[in-house]
């Protein structure tokens, strides 16, 4: 449609665009995010084994969980946690109390942490392979 000499037609082709990836985006968001979440899941129950947690007792291992995604404020999040009572104090480390007394420190494992370092490139590759998948399917 042009007015004036100016052609419109690029602009209409755009907004469809954007109305196109508006619907498909977020549906492909949650996926990733969820396939992200479960890989780093993964990688956390191998950290443990990397760690030499074979000592701890209790269902620090068995309370890994993937969480839902969810979005605040324009960002998306899942979690990665381990709903155990006592995960806290393998992570961030605790005293070691015998009858009563303070008897040594035991340090911090540091599981989560380390899991998310060693999954991050991952993760940033994830978002790579989304976006081209949305760009290819838009340019179709």
């Amino acid at each position: 449609m042009a007015r004036d000499g100016i052609d419109l037609s690029e602009l209409d082709d755009y907004a469809d665009w954007v109305a196109k990836m508006s619907r498909n985006w977020p549906k492909k968001v949650k996926k990733t995010m969820q396939k992200s979440g479960t890989e780093l899941k993964r990688r956390t129950l191998r950290q443990i084994r990397l760690v030499n947690l074979r000592t701890i007792t209790g269902n620090y291992k068995a309370g890994i969980q993937r969480g839902k995604y969810y979005q605040k404020q324009g960002q998306h999040y899942i979690r990665v946690y381990s709903n155990a009572p006592h995960a806290h104090l393998i992570e961030q480390g605790h005293d070691v109390v015998r009858g009563g007394r303070k008897v040594g420190f035991a340090p911090g494992r540091e599981v989560f942490a380390k899991a998310e370092e060693a999954y991050e490139d991952k993760f940033y590759q994830n978002c790579e392979e989304l976006a081209d998948e949305v760009i290819d399917e838009l340019c179709k």
